[in-house]
């Protein structure tokens, strides 16, 4: 029986490659940032799949969930959209769905009359501790294998590349 030739991968040419999953070094785009794009494309899904399996929340409802969780005297539209980097329609959409779900509540603003500031209610408040556990389950769990320094490590960098990307948003928004 002839032998047959295998093709060396490039983890078989380069061992520090050996554990890293495939797609995660593409020639001319061996940058961090785009790892990053990788693992937040998995991490949305994941969170697509874990929001599905509890429910029908979408994400874009989870993320006006959690980020009026962290404002007690509630927040616009656009406050919301400002903290979760999205778009205001997005936040206006999963908004409106929330608050006929009876998970949000909308009250004037005083200051603006056309911006009326979202709160949670006791049931949307009783869906973000639920949801909440589970979110704080899975990000430890994709931390599990880093000491407190890395951790650290990696959130002050992350944190460099944020305040640079949000520069360059800026400045291409004029």
């Amino acid at each position: 029986m002839p032998a047959v030739a295998h093709a060396k991968t490039e983890a078989d040419r380069d061992p520090r490659l050996a554990e890293v999953p495939n797609g995660w070094v593409v020639p001319d785009l061996d940058y961090p940032t785009f790892r990053i794009t990788l693992i937040a494309k998995v991490m949305d899904r994941v969170t697509l799949r874990r929001l599905a399996r509890h429910g029908t929340m979408t994400y874009a409802e989870w993320r006006v969930l959690s980020r009026l969780a962290t404002m007690p005297d509630g927040a616009t539209v656009g406050q919301i959209a400002d903290l979760a980097w999205v778009d205001r329609a997005e936040v206006s959409r999963a908004a409106s769905t929330l608050e006929q779900r009876g998970l949000t509540t909308r009250r004037p603003n005083e200051g603006d009359k056309r911006r009326p500031i979202l709160h949670l209610t006791d049931s949307g408040w009783a869906e973000y501790r639920t949801r909440a556990r589970d979110r704080t389950a899975f990000h430890e769990t994709l931390l599990t294998d880093l000491c407190p320094e890395e951790r650290a490590d990696l959130d002050r960098l992350l944190g460099k590349i944020g305040t640079r990307l949000t520069r360059m948003l800026r400045d291409e928004q004029g």
